[in-house]
């Protein structure tokens, strides 16, 4: 009897460690370069960052409608892209990048993707635009300093609302991007609360959540539409993508097409020019595959895109 129960143990265990083996779903082959057909859904958490001296609000619904933004925009399912003039519409194209609030935090919790905090940080801490600090000075991204450490950034999108006024306490800045490249502490986007999400006055400029798609295509590595300021060549200096017209500089307001530059119409309603929200709607099929490109091997997002693919 003894006998007998100690070759059925060593039979159970011999078949246990058999089954870890030889019948575990083999790991999931993910490819070298991402399908032509596959969404990418991207994980959000937003860091709101409350400026105490004059604060903002800002509710989870305008958080949520922000992110309809993208997808509409990153989709082609933006209603106004219909508007794009007859000389571009062959080029408009769906990015095929989706965006969804983080459900699970770092440590494995549940979330919402919304943190909060409130302190006197500031978006870039009275530096203007064109003054650039070590990361280790903005306390934008730190949590000890009163404002909001990123997320690993391959598994987030990072984006902090914080406000973005000068000295004089008026907007200098819908927003601005630390791109493909950046200290890891600092990766993702910063938006301005009266720039992010829908419900804005129809008056503002920033009235359609469009900062957030602009800069978002930022950290997916494209260039503003013009290049440099001044500029006709379409080299180095050039936004690097061959279906978007050479553009000598920025168009801002809301301008009627056509506009002309460097012998040409501008393609000024190209979410990376710097036009106002109700006049930008667009990507182009150039511009989808540099964005995607960052997704494939050796690129700068590989490790997010490996990640999303391991992820339940």
């Amino acid at each position: 009897m003894k006998t007998s129960l100690t070759f059925l143990i060593i039979f159970f265990l011999a078949f246990t460690n058999c089954t870890d083996t030889d019948f575990s779903p083999p790991p999931e082959q993910i490819p070298d370069l991402v399908p032509e057909d596959e969404i990418i859904t991207i994980p959000v958490v937003v860091h709101v960052v409350n400026y105490s001296p004059d604060p903002f609000e800002i509710s989870d619904a305008r958080i949520l409608s922000q992110l309809d933004v993208l997808n509409q925009d990153y989709r082609k399912k933006n209603v106004d892209w219909i508007k794009t003039p007859p000389e571009f519409k062959h080029v408009v194209a769906d990015v095929g990048i989706e965006f969804v609030m983080a459900r699970v935090d770092p440590e494995g919790n549940p979330t919402n993707g919304i943190i909060r905090t409130t302190s006197n940080v500031t978006g870039f801490d009275g530096l203007s635009i064109e003054q650039s600090a070590p990361v280790e000075s903005m306390a934008l991204y730190f949590t000890s300093k009163g404002g909001q450490d990123a997320w690993p950034n391959d598994q987030y999108l990072n984006i902090w609302i914080a406000d973005l006024s000068d000295r004089q306490g008026n907007l200098s800045l819908a927003g601005y991007a630390n791109p493909p490249g950046s200290d890891p502490r600092m990766d993702g986007i910063v938006i301005d609360p009266r720039a992010f999400g829908t419900s804005l006055s129809s008056e503002s400029a920033y009235s359609l959540g469009r900062s957030a798609t602009h800069e978002i295509g930022h950290w997916l590595n494209l260039r503003h539409i013009y290049g440099k300021d001044g500029s006709c060549e379409d080299g180095e200096d050039g936004d690097l993508v061959d279906d978007t017209p050479v553009q000598q500089s920025q168009t801002l307001g809301s301008p009627v097409h056509p506009i002309f530059s460097c012998g040409h119409a501008s393609m000024f309603m190209n979410f990376m020019d710097r036009v106002d929200d109700k006049s930008m709607f667009m990507f182009t099929i150039g511009q989808r595959k540099r964005m995607r490109k960052l997704f494939d091997k050796d690129g700068f997002r590989r490790k997010l895109y490996i990640k999303l693919h391991n992820t339940p």
